[in-house]
Parts: C-alpha cells; sequence; structure tokens
C-alpha cells in the first residue's frame, strides 16, 4: 500500500514543479523531498517524475498517481467527517482563513459566537488572501476561509472543493467631494482626466478599477498606489485622485468620500462576491457545518450594517 504523505509530496510536486517549493511547503529538507519520492518510486515500481530544466514534470504514471491521491485524500477525509459526525459534542480546532476587510463583520463575530456555543470547540483565525487560504484549504492546512471574487472575473477552484456564495459587497466610487455631484451627472466618464488611486499591479482590486473605467470609455490613469484600501481613502480624502473599492472596506471616517449614484443611471456596476470556500469532504464534520452554518446566518446582518 502506498504512503499517503509521499502521495502527498508528489502532488504537491505536480503544482509547484520544484523540489525546493514543496521542501519550503512542507518544512522539510530538499534532499528529504527527493527521498521520499525516491521511495515512492520503488513502491510504485515506475519512473514518475523527469527533469525539465530546473522544473520536475510527471510521467504518465506520475499524473495517473496524482489523479488518485486526490481521491484517496478526499475518501480518507470523508471517513474522518463521517465518524466525527456520529459523536453528539462539536468540539477540536476549526482553522479559519479571512482577507483583512471581512475579518472584523464575518470571522471574528463568528468565531466568538461559535466558541461560546460550543465549549469544546476552539477557532484559529488566520489572517489570508483568498490567492494563499484556497491552496491552504486544498491542502489541508486551513479547514475553511472566507474568499471573494469580483464580479467581473471568474476563478475556478481546485477539484473537491466548493464555495458557498454568502453575499456581494458592492463596488463604490471614492472620490474628494467637490467631485461628487459632476460624478453624479456624468458617471465615471466625469473621471476621464482624473488621477487615479490603486493596488499593486497583478492584484484582483486592479481590474475592478481598470475594468469599470474603460466599461465608462476610458483608461484609467493611476498615479497612486498602495496595498490597503484604508489607506487609499486617506489618499482620496487629501485630494490625490480617486478609486473604486468594495464598500465594506470603507472606513467609517471615510464614507462621506462614496460618490452616490445618479438618478439616471448608476455610477458602477459590479460587486465583490464573498462565500465560504471548504473542502468538500469535510462537508459532514460537525465543526464545518456548523461553521459554514454560522457564516450563512451572519450575512443578513452584515448586509444591512454596510
Amino acid at each position: 500500500m502506498y504512503d499517503v504523505k509521499r502521495l502527498i509530496l508528489l502532488r504537491d510536486l505536480a503544482e509547484y514543479a520544484t523540489m525546493s517549493a514543496v521542501a519550503e511547503l512542507h518544512g522539510i529538507t530538499t534532499s528529504a523531498v527527493s527521498q521520499q519520492l525516491r521511495t515512492l518510486e520503488d513502491e510504485v515500481g515506475a519512473v514518475l517524475t523527469r527533469r525539465n530544466g530546473r522544473t520536475l514534470r510527471l510521467t504518465g504514471a506520475g499524473r495517473v498517481l496524482v489523479d488518485h491521491t486526490a481521491r484517496v485524500l478526499a475518501a480518507l477525509e470523508e471517513a474522518e467527517s463521517a465518524v466525527a459526525a456520529t459523536g453528539d459534542v462539536i468540539a477540536g480546532v476549526l482553522t479559519v482563513a479571512c482577507f483583512q476587510t471581512a475579518m472584523a463583520q464575518l470571522a471574528l463575530p463568528v468565531a466568538a459566537g461559535l466558541e461560546s456555543a460550543h465549549p469544546g470547540l476552539r477557532i484559529r483565525l488566520i489572517e489570508s488572501m483568498p490567492v494563499d487560504s484556497v491552496p491552504a484549504v486544498r491542502n489541508q492546512e486551513v479547514d475553511l476561509a472566507i474568499t471573494y471574487t469580483y464580479s467581473f472575473g471568474a476563478t475556478d477552484l481546485p477539484t473537491g472543493m466548493t464555495t458557498d456564495y454568502l453575499f456581494d459587497d458592492p463596488l463604490v466610487v471614492l472620490a474628494p467631494t467637490a467631485w461628487h455631484e459632476r460624478i453624479s451627472e456624468m458617471g465615471l466618464a466625469a473621471l476621464a482626466e482624473a488621477d487615479w488611486i490603486a493596488a499593486a499591479d497583478g492584484a484582483p482590486s486592479v481590474q475592478s478599477v481598470v475594468f469599470s473605467c474603460r466599461q465608462a470609455g476610458f483608461t484609467p490613469r493611476i498615479q497612486h498606489r498602495s496595498n490597503s484600501f484604508a489607506m487609499m481613502a486617506v489618499m482620496v480624502g487629501h485630494g490625490f485622485g480617486a478609486t473604486i473599492v468594495p464598500q465594506m472596506s470603507v472606513p467609517d471616517d471615510f464614507r462621506h468620500l462614496v460618490s452616490q449614484p445618479g438618478v439616471t443611471q448608476p455610477i458602477i456596476d459590479g460587486a465583490r462576491r464573498l462565500g465560504v470556500t471548504y473542502r468538500q469532504a469535510s462537508s459532514e464534520r460537525p465543526a464545518v457545518a456548523e461553521a459554514v452554518r454560522a457564516f450563512h446566518r451572519r450575512v443578513r446582518p452584515v448586509e444591512l450594517a454596510s
């Protein structure tokens, strides 16, 4: 019978392509990874990888084994969840990842409520963006994650994972108050010659600025960069330009900078769609199922507050 830990190393090598990346992921040495994979090849009786420059590529046998590994791990987790579901008490440790702007309104109150309702349950919170938290859920480092996608884009989840939709966080325009009347009349077109504030290239939120402006007929002139929505609001408040951010991320002290929709048409049509992402195989685990239900219960108050 193949060793599950070695199968996991092969699966991760298929994704990360180098021994050093897999070693860093698991906190072991590169030589240890290499040794474990050589042992796995001896167990299988076939060559599983071939070098391609600085990276390793799976052979046909390696790809077949990785495909089966996903099913093996899912079956094992389903068994663990089914056994846990036979108990009467929700207990243990549940690790939840959440991005910064949803931590205070979603993750913290849900975690506190779960621990209060279930004294044997402990919630471990990790601040993490979806680009990191989704792989962490897949690799069983995290039990579930609060994630998002933007309405103008889509992200495919790895096999065996699912996302329960929670709510839409509308995108809003932040601009100096002196500009609001003109924006209300003309929409984003009023800002065609304005300076814009956005995150670094490659960040998901940048696309909300670029996409929305192009829909309005122009390409934004991005002059200022910040990876903090709160700092973007400060920069807008000091007159450095305009930006587009999710409504939930706007600090209370800067709500006056939100340019309200005009009479004839909304200024911007888009949203950041929030969801709770978890492995399908863990769905029957009592702690996971109860946490998912708790996030759904929390959704309505958050929508009202935003």
